[in-house]
């Protein structure tokens, strides 16, 4: 039986910088930080002032990632935290088209506390996220993980798991 593959959405599949550089030049909020301006972002959305059509968010998506979860279909699993109603809008907007899309909204929670007590129903399972932190949280929660960090930006990553700069990189089923 093949793989199973956990791919964190955010700078993984999409360009979230650029998303949030673009939207907030829209927004007249281009001097603020990221968080600030994730946070206001979050805000319009929630207030029913922002939202996304279908397929406006795709030209943020990586030039990989949209043939990557075709290429997959049902073995591939996004797996995203933060704000529910903002990753499902993006997510929605970002990934129109493609078939048998899978994804779980951790919400708050850490990817480790989500996929914890679901871990055993899959097999030889793979996950792909840019966050050292979110990676070591799962490196001991969920050790029958195999897991890779993502580096979009070409830099030498935090050390303790291999590194991958495209999903073609990923081992394949």
């Amino acid at each position: 039986k093949s793989m199973t593959y956990f791919v964190d959405f955010d700078r993984t599949l999409f360009d979230t910088d650029r998303f949030q550089k673009d939207y907030a030049e829209q927004l007249s909020l281009a001097e603020e930080e990221p968080g600030v301006i994730h946070r206001a972002l979050v805000k319009l959305l929630a207030e029913g002032n922002l939202t996304f059509t279908q397929g406006e968010l795709t030209p943020y998506l990586y030039a990989d990632a949209a043939e990557f979860l075709r290429g997959l279909g049902n073995e591939a699993t996004i797996i995203t935290r933060g704000d529910i109603a903002f990753q499902t809008a993006k997510v929605k907007s970002a990934l129109v088209g493609i078939p048998r899309l899978s994804v779980f909204y951790t919400g708050e929670n850490s990817k480790a506390a989500y996929l914890a007590p679901r871990i055993d129903a899959y097999r030889d399972p793979v996950l792909v996220d840019d966050k050292p932190l979110e990676l070591e949280i799962l490196a001991t929660t969920c050790p029958t993980l195999r897991l890779y960090e993502m580096r979009r930006d070409g830099e030498k990553g935090d050390g303790r798991w291999s590194i991958v700069q495209s999903l073609g990189e990923l081992p394949s089923t």
